[in-house]
């Protein structure tokens, strides 16, 4: 018996374990950057890489457009570019 809790306290399972903080189930992305012109608001290409596919997802529905995830993010940005510029 005294050789089972010299081990548990060795390796420190006598003690309670911390505290654990739940994870954020929903991760907002991030919004669209937008340079302003003379003729309204313009959207760069740049600004449409900087965002993750859900991002450009959201921007799409606002857009008009349901682009599709499993494609590749460089022909997501293309397909919203052509629609917003």
């Amino acid at each position: 018996m005294f050789l089972i809790e010299w081990i548990k306290k060795l390796f420190g399972l006598n003690e309670t374990p911390a505290k654990v903080q739940p994870i954020k189930a929903k991760v907002e992305p991030k919004k669209a950057a937008v340079a302003k012109g003379p003729k309204g608001p313009k959207v760069t290409k740049a600004a449409l890489n900087k965002l993750t596919k859900a991002g450009l997802e959201e921007e799409g529905r606002k857009a008009g457009i349901e682009l599709d995830k499993r494609k590749k993010k460089a022909d997501l940005v293309n397909e919203l570019y052509k629609v917003l510029k």
